[in-house]
């Protein structure tokens, strides 16, 4: 019973990240015109530091903050998923423009399968020749969304390049944040998570004050950002706070790759789904290009869950049931 308790709480995690983090791209989308993306990124976990202390003090006391010797390698991950991923999605996102969400919110459908490769590099773990494919067939999809068909535009300079690969970067630094929680299988998702983000808000503060110093980010305007309350309240309490746990959540009570399945194909449905009813026109290359990295999630995830139990060894049989069979 435990366990099918256990797999319900996973599934609606799962379902409250995706439809969380679907609705952040477009939610940004409208403050990214005229915030800079590093400051918009510092804010947002600059509010869930100050949510997540609070709620791990209060749930497991003082000495769930001592990192265990581990200090340095819970603040990497933690720059890696809260400023790394973060600043470079959403700098990418503002390169790619409109189309901007819909192509962040695909590139998190693809995570399931550079988590494959992240596993292959860390790890060891062989790349199945079906995760290959899938991989392949995933970065197809990607394009399409990114070039809506035309693969020229990635040739003729601008943004879309770019944001390809700022993206594809970011994607790789919160694939190697889910995978590098089970380098902590005693802390619970909310320790994980707020140790993680403190250390990731430590990081945006110093990236946001050289960059300041340095001319190459504009802090924004008082008015600037009293006209757009609401957006940082989501995407730091919602998106950020209530998400990020409901996704560690589930990678715990699940594993990350069942998890991912779920999630990854909520985000971009969810996302493209708000992004149409603000007055974008989706092209019927970009629909072409969701569904086949869904397909090609989808179908890793298959194949995967084949090959273990393909893998399980048979349970040894009784003397009673060896006779049975005789």
């Amino acid at each position: 019973m435990a366990k099918i308790n256990g797999w319900q709480i996973g599934v609606f995690c799962s379902l409250f990240a995706g439809a969380a983090f679907g609705a952040q791209f477009p939610v940004a989308g409208h403050i990214l015109k005229s915030i800079d993306p590093i400051y918009f990124v510092g804010i947002r976990y600059l509010l869930a530091a100050l949510v997540f202390t609070p709620m791990l003090a209060l749930k497991e006391g003082k000495s769930a903050f001592r990192p265990d010797g581990k200090a340095l390698t819970i603040w990497s991950l933690g720059t890696l998923a809260f400023t790394g991923y973060n600043g470079l999605v959403f700098i990418g996102q503002r390169l790619a423009g409109p189309s901007g969400p819909i192509l962040s919110s695909v590139m998190m459908g693809f995570m399931p399968l550079v988590t494959a490769l992240i596993l292959l590099m860390w790890k060891g773990t062989r790349l199945a020749p079906v995760a290959a494919v899938c991989i392949g067939v995933g970065m197809v999809g990607v394009f399409l969304v990114a070039t809506k068909g035309h693969a020229a535009v990635l040739l003729t300079g601008g943004g879309t390049l770019w944001a390809l690969i700022l993206m594809l970067a970011a994607v790789f630094c919160w694939c190697i944040f889910t995978v590098g929680g089970s380098m902590f299988p005693s802390w619970s998702p909310l320790r994980y998570t707020t140790l993680a983000c403190i250390g990731g808000t430590v990081s945006n503060a110093v990236v946001t004050l050289i960059g300041t110093e340095a001319g190459l980010l504009q802090p924004p305007s008082w008015q600037e950002l009293a006209a757009n309350v609401w957006p940082p309240l989501y995407m730091g309490l919602i998106a950020g706070v209530a998400a990020v746990l409901a996704w560690n959540t589930a990678c715990k009570a699940m594993s990350p790759v069942d998890a991912a399945l779920i999630t990854n194909n909520v985000v971009p449905i969810v996302s493209a789904g708000i992004t149409v009813l603000s007055g974008y026109h989706i092209g019927v290359p970009e629909l072409i290009g969701i569904a086949l990295t869904l397909l090609a999630m989808v179908a890793n995830n298959l194949a995967g869950r084949r090959k273990g139990t393909a893998a399980a060894p048979e349970p040894k049989k009784s003397p009673v049931q060896k006779q049975a069979l005789e």
